[in-house]
């Protein structure tokens, strides 16, 4: 829908405030093609055998996931048959014909959905695995059912093997886009570039994410990638779309990864991080131009361990599952557990206090919006801003502030002109924002 004059006019004239009057900040970003409502979907338990084909959970579910503003949904390794257990493999799924309807199912509701797919790792154990895949002396990743290798992303036949495989898992089940679980290296030299934090730079792994980046945006796709914790990915050539962050991230800072090219998606890792609530990880994130990810789906069961057709490594996710399964017994009527990345149990109140976030961030980042990322100087703000006062402001057809209070104590917010407080309604120039949370503002004069 284009905008009218009177739409056009308020742009113009935010779009030249703004720029005169925000003298000094982190960064400024153009939004454009960015999916801000993302969530993980829990398919099942495995290596239980999961079918994706949708039930009358799921489409309940998936019908207010895209009324909550659910943009896009990445499903894990429960989507495939790693171990090739079921008539499946890493790449196609126990119930092909169930999977595809379950992609269907998203995009009946508006919803984008991609799957794990790596070039990162692979079993050892499956029956394409060829020794040209890994490094001399690689050590395994074993962890609960995976003994997976370090897939070696200099080697020529590992490439010729992963690149068509992730593409057509996109072609087959029509899939949005691709989740990249990726492995770097650590760094082995002193000299190794400092931007990367501790993994080393290496151009043949970026030319991998470049060459599988090309093919998934030719198809109209979206490449997200990961690498576990709150690490960057160590390219100097833009590689993705969306880098997740936050997975095994025992405490949390604020403003982590808002260096990072966009967009970040950050999550919340309940099974790590205990000590914080919803609110205050949307304090530390929002600011930035990053709204965390939802953790939802189908409860885990804990079925999934001990299983006698499966070998186990041991590790702290298999105890996960295993003390999932011994909650669920005590407690089958839930409240429920729905990722990896959970606490036993999930907060019932995830979905309702995302959903909240979410209807205030989504106008603010609209397409071709500008982000103004952590304000030094700005005319519209008169109280001091600092480390524990971060503001950022979002331009549109609407000017919005949205300030985080990160202090132990309430912070006064001085500005000029008249604002609105969004939740509230309260209108005026002076606010106070409570410590570790955030404040939503647009300008009425």
């Amino acid at each position: 829908m284009y905008k009218t004059a009177t739409e056009q006019r308020a742009r113009i004239d935010n779009i030249k405030t703004a720029e005169k009057g925000n003298h000094t900040y982190l960064r400024r970003i153009r939004i454009q093609d960015y999916l801000s409502g993302q969530a993980i979907y829990g398919l099942g338990d495995y290596p239980a055998k999961v079918s994706a084909r949708p039930t009358d959970y799921d489409r309940a579910l998936i019908k207010k996931l895209a009324e909550c503003g659910v943009d896009l949904i990445q499903v894990h390794e429960e989507w495939n048959d790693a171990c090739r257990l079921y008539g499946g493999d890493k790449y196609n799924a126990v119930d092909k014909e169930g999977m595809k309807e379950f992609v269907q199912l998203c995009h009946d509701n508006g919803i984008k959905i991609i799957p794990y797919v790596s070039s990162g790792y692979f079993p050892r154990n499956d029956p394409d695995f060829r020794e040209e895949f890994v490094s001399p002396g690689d050590q395994l990743f074993s962890m609960n059912y995976m003994n997976y290798c370090h897939a070696d992303q200099d080697s020529p036949e590992w490439r010729e093997y992963i690149i068509p495989r992730t593409l057509q898992v996109m072609d087959e089940y029509g899939f949005d886009g691709i989740y990249n679980d990726n492995y770097f290296a650590h760094k082995d030299k002193p000299d190794d570039e400092k931007i990367y934090g501790d993994l080393s730079y290496n151009p043949a792994a970026e030319d991998l994410l470049c060459q599988l980046y090309s093919e998934i945006k030719k198809r109209g796709g979206i490449y997200k990638v990961h690498i576990g914790y709150n690490l960057p990915i160590p390219c100097k050539d833009r590689v993705y779309d969306y880098l997740w962050i936050g997975e095994c991230v025992d405490s949390l800072s604020v403003g982590t990864g808002k260096e990072y090219q966009p967009y970040v998606v950050p999550c919340l890792d309940r099974h790590n991080s205990r000590n914080i609530t919803q609110e205050t990880h949307m304090a530390y994130t929002i600011p930035f131009l990053q709204f965390p990810l939802l953790k939802i789906g189908r409860p885990i069961l804990g079925n999934n361990v001990d299983l006698p057709n499966v070998t186990y490594y041991g590790g702290d996710e298999q105890e996960f599952y295993r003390a999932v399964g011994e909650y669920m017994k005590e407690h089958p009527e839930g409240p429920y557990v729905y990722s990896l990345w959970s606490s036993i149990p999930d907060d019932p109140t995830e979905l309702d206090v995302w959903t909240k976030y979410m209807k205030l961030y989504k106008p603010m980042v609209t397409e071709n919006s500008l982000a103004y990322i952590e304000l030094q100087e700005c005319d519209a703000i008169r109280s001091p801003l600092s480390e524990t006062a971060i503001a950022s402001m979002f331009v549109n057809e609407n000017i919005y502030l949205v300030v985080s209070n990160i202090a132990e104590e309430p912070y006064t917010l001085q500005l000029n002109g008249t604002w609105r407080n969004r939740e509230t309604g309260e209108t005026g120039d002076t606010f106070t924002i409570e410590k570790e949370r955030l404040c939503f503002l647009i300008r009425e004069s």
